[in-house]
């Protein structure tokens, strides 16, 4: 027995996830899966749902990550359904977390529902909640700053000018 547990069950748990991620994506409706680099999969490659269980392999090797920060369902009917997503992807050969846009489509005809189309690229630009620390940050820092100067000219001792001056001295 392996010290980290019975090596069989281990193995069956990997066999079992396996088949658990190829019944995940429709082997009969199934578009494509498409992503960039690293592990970029386009045109032909996409399309081809008998290489996707050795790129999901491949892929996990590199410890690839996705984390879904956004999900949006965007239409649904009794055979299928669409969406759009951000995740953020991250993996050992390369990637740092980055952001990802992303659409999808699932089947809901047959049981159970699967994946038919899964296509994301990196995000152009930052998500505005990604940017919402710094932009307050920037946004205290200004009104601090504000502050400050309108409080040290309402309390800057003021020059005296010469009409004032004779009027004062007149009396």
């Amino acid at each position: 027995m392996s010290p980290h547990g019975h090596g069989l069950g281990r193995l069956r748990d990997k066999r079992a996830l396996a088949g658990s991620a190829d019944q995940l994506v429709s082997d009969q409706q199934f578009g494509w899966y498409s992503t960039d680099a690293p592990g970029e999969r386009f045109n032909a490659e996409a399309s081809d749902r008998s290489t996707l269980m050795a790129y999901f392999a491949a892929r996990h090797r590199q410890h690839e990550r996705l984390v879904l920060k956004a999900v949006n369902v965007r239409y649904t009917n009794a055979r299928e359904g669409g969406f759009w997503f951000r995740v953020t992807r991250s993996a050992d050969d390369g990637l740092p977390p980055t952001t990802y846009n992303g659409e999808g489509g699932i089947q809901c005809a047959r049981m159970p529902s699967s994946l038919t189309v899964w296509s994301m690229d990196p995000s152009p630009w930052w998500p505005p909640y990604d940017l919402l620390p710094e932009a307050v940050a920037v946004i205290l820092l200004a009104a601090g700053i504000g502050g400050v100067l309108v409080w040290r000219r309402r309390n800057a001792p003021r020059p005296v000018s010469p009409a004032s001056a004779r009027t004062d001295t007149s009396r």
